[in-house]
């Protein structure tokens, strides 16, 4: 059975120094022991999934009127924007959920998961997703920019 104690009191870590004493060396047990990290508030969460919800109706937007404009199927256009984006920046422009999304934010991060990131550290993820996404929404609009105008 799994335990897990935050040690911010005496008492509380001499009940974990208690069940430690009590646990059984058959199975071995395996003990970590590391610093605590809160982790990010439902509300910045919640405003990390809008954030990236929002930057993909953006693209898609844009996409879209792009093929209505030209005659060319999103996915023309989408080929075609591509050729002036980062490799990265690629990926994103065909992630068709906020989840595919995030998955290759977390990729281009080098983070496994974002769900145990500490709040500092979960910010600054966020603030590079946010920085990534502005700058292909950025390029897409230029691109936009120069075949319509």
């Amino acid at each position: 059975m799994e335990q897990h104690f935050i040690l911010h009191s005496e008492r509380i870590r001499q009940n974990a120094a208690n069940y430690i004493g009590s646990i059984p060396l058959e199975p071995v047990p395996e003990i970590i022991v590391r610093p605590f990290e809160r982790v990010r508030t439902n509300a910045r969460n919640r405003m990390y999934w809008a954030c990236l919800t929002e930057s993909l109706q953006q693209i898609n937007q844009t996409v879209n009127y792009l093929a209505n404009e030209s005659g060319h199927s999103p996915l023309e256009i989408k080929r075609i924007i591509a050729k002036d984006l980062e490799p990265e920046y690629v990926a994103l422009l065909f992630a068709r959920t906020p989840e595919a999304a995030h998955d290759i934010l977390k990729e281009i991060s080098n983070i496994p998961t974002s769900t145990r990131l500490g709040t500092k550290k979960f910010i600054q993820f966020q603030e590079r997703m946010e920085s990534m996404l502005s700058e292909i929404v950025g390029q897409i609009n230029d691109f936009a920019g120069r075949a319509v105008g």
